[in-house]
């Protein structure tokens, strides 16, 4: 027999599943964009590591280092941000998985979150800097050089018989 409770029933049931699913579409863009990002942000990576920045005129794949350096740098805080969000969808399991294993309650789960977070933002960067020499020891390392003399008179004889560059 359709009752009101029964429809009620049946109303919230529907909504907290189009809710659940709405969820688990959110974490599965979201998850395809932290790999995109994730890869992205290798790939500048990689690129800036490759060209120093005393070749900082060059361009790889047209674009300039130094706009490629600015890509690296929005790439990674928005993968930062995506990655917030993905830990925000999946907070209930976290919180559950904390309880469970290392028998913490979800505001020593919180605490823990901040401070190695707060942790990792100060070790990284002493860490990830302390093999680099100093920026007044590296400005000879790259010194351009002049163009070979044979090179030079090949270029214009090759301009002078009509080849063009």
């Amino acid at each position: 027999m359709l009752t009101l409770e029964n429809m009620v029933e049946s109303f919230y049931l529907k909504r907290r599943e189009n809710s659940n699913m709405k969820k688990k579409s959110i974490n599965f863009w979201i998850d395809i964009l932290i790999f995109i990002w994730f890869i992205a942000v290798v790939f500048t990576g990689i690129i800036l590591r490759e060209f120093p920045v005393d070749l900082g005129e060059c361009t790889v794949l047209g674009v300039p280092r130094k706009e490629l350096a600015d890509l690296h740098w929005v790439l990674s805080l928005s993968m930062i941000i995506f990655i917030f969000a993905h830990l925000v969808l999946h907070w209930s399991w976290a919180k559950m998985s904390f309880r469970k294993h290392l028998r913490l309650g979800p505001k020593a789960l919180a605490v823990t979150a901040i401070v190695l977070v707060v942790i990792s933002m100060i070790v990284a960067p002493v860490y990830l800097t302390k093999d680099l020499p100093e920026t007044k020891d590296v400005k000879g390392t790259y010194s351009k050089t002049e163009s070979s003399p044979e090179i030079v008179v090949s270029l214009e004889e090759g301009i002078e018989n009509g080849a063009r560059l």
